[in-house]
């Protein structure tokens, strides 16, 4: 990592028919991209509607205060976006679009919170946060792009970092599309089964004589 300290990474989102679910996204860089709609303009998806909403991100991610203004508010939400662009192109096999790593690269190049020995109590600002951020994320577009992929669930184009073991994930959440596809299949083969059982329909004599 290169912020200057661990940060909780994943956290509860609500789906259209009203249940909460645990996305873990994999990466920082990706929560915070996924404050926002990920470049497809729901407004539904919006998490920070003021500079008090990123204040609270902050605080609960990396457990310090920072102060945010109106200007600051646009400025992050400039660099999410084009954290989210770069991400999603990459999990669709596109190109990483050279305007969008131009705004990371920028926010990158900023200072960060500098890490130091000794119990110290950073007060870092919303730029250094930021630059944090960017910096997370070229680590993660640079050397992990085979780890970030797309949901496989049906309808469903949730982005994460696969940081498992196997390097097998598949879902976004066991608990969502990871459910619903278990659920389909039960069903599939429910279906199959009672097809073979039902009056009429062609199936093998127990006792494998001719018929």
């Amino acid at each position: 990592m290169t912020l200057w300290t661990e940060p909780a990474v994943g956290q509860w989102f609500v789906s259209n028919d009203g249940v909460r679910w645990w996305f873990d996204s994999g990466d920082i860089s990706l929560d915070f991209a996924y404050t926002g709609s990920m470049g497809d303009g729901r407004p539904e998806w919006e998490y920070w509607h003021g500079p008090e909403d990123a204040e609270a991100w902050v605080l609960a991610r990396f457990g310090v205060r920072v102060s945010v203004t109106e200007a600051d508010l646009r400025s992050a939400k400039r660099l999410r976006d084009a954290i989210a662009g770069l991400v999603t192109d990459v999990s669709q096999g596109r190109p990483q679009r050279p305007d969008q790593q131009e705004v990371v690269n920028r926010y990158a190049a900023r200072p960060d919170v500098a890490p130091q020995l000794g119990a110290v109590d950073p007060q870092p600002t919303i730029d250094q946060v930021l630059a944090g951020l960017a910096r997370e994320a070229v680590h993660v577009l640079r050397e992990h792009t085979d780890g970030i992929r797309e949901c496989g669930g049906d309808n469903c184009a949730i982005v994460y970092l696969d940081t498992s073991r196997s390097a097998n994930r598949r879902w976004c959440s066991m608990s969502r599309c990871g459910n619903r596809h278990k659920v389909r299949e039960s069903r599939t083969r429910q279906a199959a089964a009672r097809s073979t059982t039902e009056p009429g329909t062609d199936r093998p004599d127990p006792t494998g004589e001719p018929a």
